[in-house]
């Protein structure tokens, strides 16, 4: 059935916080979990984990509470303590959910879209004895990424063989809320009382009602096109697919390749190699320009972030200004209490598809051939999820004279498997730094160009020791 004047076709339901009060039993269990570990389970590790599956949550568990458990086991122990809890206790109701769940269900071919584990989920709906009412059960666990990930909620329509644009998604979480409408979906925003939704969602829903009881998918307004996609450089999850926002990456990336094709000869080797996948792309860093000659060079997809820069405020100077509008950076601020939030958007870049530049050296330095050591975060984000490490090296831009030729050589991957363990991290760091050094080894200093050359390469430098060091032989 369509409702009249909405264009609505199916109902897609989220379940935790939606049709049952349950969040708080999850944060019980891994609550427990941890305290049986001698550790502490905060209101940042839940946050940290709302709306990840089963793979992404246990990892995220494991590597936050530093523990050697398993993300099999650790996803196993929780699994099996919420699936007890619905046994012993039932279903944790809220007031009036269920009722409307069938009513909607009977007019309308609805659908469960939920991160949980299938176990959980199936539960969750025998104890509330929705168990037949829906067309569709899916759980994140069977798609590649979990929410604000768009996956389960395409996956959910194309079950359905309803058309994303006219399916209502109803959710209670911001993770909910923003991966209903990346996958082109209406969203209702139903807060939930015990854990309500964090600032901004209400924002992004296309509605708000204050009780699932009071939501009437026939009575929606007409949609006045397809919902916007949220802002990909967000402080907490930044979207790699984003529409609004990927025209202006788009935008960066052509106006990267003008200017550097117009000013440098470029030659590319090696983009055979890069895995249509979520990378970290670790590259040498001669100069300002570098990422723009990486821009110029990579391939569009997977789509590109740079981490960083470290700053306070980006909204400060043009050149911050530029790269916050172009939506290429996952910037964090001086100190370290900005460093978890920053670990945040690096995981959720990969989650939805994208890859990670690093300037593994963390400075620009002047000889072409010099690698400096490689800082750890670089291993550190490939190991925490599970992408591998592309070593890239560019030649010939420690001096930006008008048709020098600029080389970029693209390495072999490194897999990056395991737990992100100190000797893990070590181990890694290492090897990427063998690769890049062998790219760069053998490439050759310039002397500086004429004026206007030695002006631009100096424009945006920023040198450690306050100007350029003498190239070390």
């Amino acid at each position: 059935m369509t409702a009249a004047g909405t264009g609505v076709e199916a109902v897609i339901f989220d379940l935790d916080g939606v049709i049952v009060d349950s969040e708080i039993w999850w944060d019980e269990a891994r609550r427990d979990f941890a305290a049986d570990r001698d550790r502490r389970w905060t209101e940042d590790d839940r946050v940290a984990v709302m709306g990840a599956n089963s793979r992404q949550w246990s990892r995220i568990m494991r590597d936050r509470l530093d523990i050697d458990d398993s993300p099999e086991s650790i996803e196993r122990a929780i699994v099996d303590a919420v699936v007890a809890r619905y046994r012993r206790d039932g279903a944790p109701r809220i007031d009036g959910a269920v009722e409307a769940v069938r009513r909607i269900a009977a007019r309308w071919p609805s659908a469960v879209a939920s991160s949980a584990h299938r176990e959980v989920i199936d539960a969750a709906l025998g104890a509330t004895g929705l168990i037949d009412t829906f067309r569709v059960v899916v759980s994140s666990d069977e798609v590649a990424h979990g929410k604000p990930a768009p996956d389960v909620y395409v996956e959910t329509a194309r079950r359905l063989g309803v058309p994303p644009e006219r399916c209502l998604v109803v959710e209670d979480s911001y993770n909910g809320v923003r991966a209903g409408r990346d996958a082109g979906m209406r969203v209702v925003l139903v807060p939930n009382a015990t854990i309500p939704p964090a600032p901004g969602t209400e924002a992004m829903a296309t509605t708000t009602v204050a009780r699932l009881a009071d939501l009437d998918p026939a009575s929606l307004p007409e949609p006045a096109g397809r919902p916007a996609p949220v802002d990909a450089t967000s402080s907490r999850h930044p979207r790699a697919d984003s529409r609004r926002h990927f025209g202006r990456y788009l935008f960066a990336r052509v106006v990267s390749w003008v200017l550097v094709h117009a000013y440098v000869r470029l030659r590319v080797e090696g983009r055979e190699k890069i895995p249509d996948a979520p990378v970290v792309y670790c590259f040498n860093h001669l100069n300002w320009s570098d990422p723009m000659i990486l821009l110029a060079s990579l391939p569009i997809r997977p789509r590109v972030f740079f981490f960083g820069p470290k700053e306070q405020d980006m909204s400060l100077g043009r050149r911050n200004r530029l790269m916050g509008w172009s939506n290429v950076t996952v910037p964090y601020k001086p100190g370290k209490d900005d460093m978890l939030d920053a670990a945040r958007r690096v995981r959720n870049v990969f989650a939805t598809g994208g890859a990670l530049a690093i300037a593994g050296e963390g400075r620009i330095h002047a000889g072409e051939s010099e690698l400096l050591p490689l800082e750890e975060g670089v291993a550190y984000f490939a190991l925490g999820s599970g992408v591998p490490i592309v070593p890239v090296a560019i030649s010939g831009s420690s001096w930006l004279r008008f048709g020098r030729r600029i080389r970029v050589r693209i390495g072999d991957p490194l897999p990056a498997t395991g737990r992100p363990t100190r000797d893990a991290v070590r181990r890694l760091t290492s090897a990427t730094w063998e690769a890049l050094h062998g790219l760069v080894a053998g490439a050759p200093d310039f002397p500086p160009p004429g004026r206007f050359g030695r002006w631009l390469t100096e424009r945006f430098n920023d040198w450690p020791e306050g100007s350029r060091p003498p190239v070390r032989r």
